[in-house]
């Protein structure tokens, strides 16, 4: 299989929007036990500890699938028990390190509908210097890169649970100003 070929695959991994601008520009190193590629067929196979890098961007897997589809999108899919992604974000306030971590038995991105899912006890965090603040988690988590919307499903007889950690104060002005609401206990016919 051509480099070209596998490295576009795996740098549409690391492009959601909560990566750090700079990575796309880091090389990616991918290591593993074995490596099967199928020119003909646009496929690779990475197999046995899995490990993928790319600026702060780290997957970890026991196996990674990349595929380009006969529409030329690419797909690539890492499983594990569990896999896991992290990536340090953009800075937004100085002094703050921001990461997001998601972990599940399969991550998958699809160019084509630029989502990436997370199945089988499905957990995507975001930590703060070290703290974890945002989490969700359920069987199945899928967010939609380009209309920025997610959606969490549970499994049988299970429940999504999502954690939102409170705001800080000097976070207040770079919230989008909306309706105000009032204190009324009742609503309002």
């Amino acid at each position: 299989m051509k480099k070209s070929i596998v490295f576009s695959i795996l740098a549409a991994i690391a492009a959601p929007t909560w990566a750090l601008s700079t990575d796309k520009s880091q090389p990616i190193e991918v290591h593993a036990d074995q490596f099967n590629g199928d020119e003909v067929k646009q496929t690779a196979v990475y197999s046995g500890n899995v490990v993928v890098d790319q600026g702060s961007m780290n997957l970890t897997g026991a196996r990674l699938d990349l595929a380009i589809t006969p529409k030329g999108y690419r797909r690539a899919t890492i499983t594990g028990s569990p896999a896991r992604f992290k990536q340090q974000r953009d800075p937004k306030t100085k002094g703050v390190e921001e990461w997001v971590h998601a972990h599940a038995s399969r991550i998958t991105y699809d160019e084509e509908t630029d989502k990436v899912t997370l199945e089988g006890k499905a957990q995507l965090s975001r930590s703060e210097n070290g703290q974890q603040k945002d989490m969700t988690s359920g069987e199945r988590i899928v967010y939609d890169m380009r209309n920025a919307r997610s959606e969490v499903n549970s499994g049988e007889g299970k429940r999504v649970t999502t954690i939102i950690a409170p705001r800080s104060k000097t976070d207040a002005g770079t919230q989008r100003q909306g309706t105000s609401l009032s204190n009324s206990t009742k609503l309002q016919q």
